[in-house]
């Protein structure tokens, strides 16, 4: 596939893309970058009974299609498959991997030479009671760790943020409970153990403020990859903007 753009990226980086999608609750601003994803993707978008929902959709369609773009994969985005479990592929690209997650106003794409998988989660209230139905007693004892209320919240978010990158990058999701895996949380590390040391997952995490926690785990990456982290604003990113005129200039 001819790709016309020139990547200022490297074939071993990970590009890691977060963005705010409440820009897209314009009416103009949605149906306009809309129209510069696929087929496919407007049409899964469109699918949903509520705006958040073809939002929270359009906005990861954008990210994924960006990020092929500066991967130098441009045009990836237009031929994606589904595994067995239903974890996505680029059909014409079986060496790089990718994956999607949204929660709220927030959404999130990793494009990667290694499998990967991401999450980003909105911290609730409270859900830190809940820390012993899903996870092992060490990773409770973890959360209790921190001052009760919003520090034990996001300690929570930011371990089930965690384990669910791990349960997407196996291709399993949901049908591997969070509670078989145990993950150390070290300030300099964090390990999984499943059935053992698992050491060729490597976990990071983008970030457990405002609100929201996002990581991503990639499997078997190669020492000294470098991970690139973008936040995307995604009314004003010229790929999706071209030919629309500055409002400043025209003043």
């Amino acid at each position: 596939m001819q790709c016309p753009h020139f990547s200022i990226f490297l074939i071993m980086d990970t590009l890691v893309y977060t963005a705010d999608i409440s820009a897209l609750e314009d009416p103009a601003v949605f149906e306009r970058l809309l129209g510069t994803v696929p087929a496919y993707r407007r049409e899964k978008a469109m699918r949903f009974r509520f705006q958040s929902g073809r939002m929270q959709s359009l906005g990861v369609g954008l990210l994924l299609r960006l990020a092929c773009r500066d991967f130098g994969i441009e045009g990836a985005d237009e031929n994606v498959v589904l595994g067995e479990n239903g974890k996505p592929a680029f059909r014409d690209f079986p060496d790089v991997h990718f994956n999607l997650s949204h929660s709220k106003e927030r959404v999130m794409c990793v494009v990667s030479p290694c499998e990967v998988g991401c999450d980003v989660e909105r911290v609730k209230e409270g859900r830190s009671r809940l820390a012993e139905r899903f996870f092992k007693e060490s990773e409770t004892r973890w959360i209790q760790s921190f001052p009760e209320g919003d520090a034990q919240d996001t300690a929570f978010c930011r371990l089930w943020t965690l384990k669910e990158c791990y349960m997407k990058v196996t291709g399993r999701g949901m049908s591997l409970s969070p509670d078989k895996f145990t993950l150390a949380m070290a300030p300099e590390e964090i390990s999984l153990d499943h059935e053992g040391p698992r050491p060729e997952y490597t976990f990071r995490e983008v970030s457990h403020d405002g609100g929201y926690c996002a990581a991503f785990c990639l499997k078997d990456a190669p020492e000294g990859i470098r991970i690139v982290q973008r936040e995307i604003d995604l009314a004003s990113e010229p790929l999706f903007n071209e030919g629309i005129p500055n409002k400043e200039a025209l003043r």
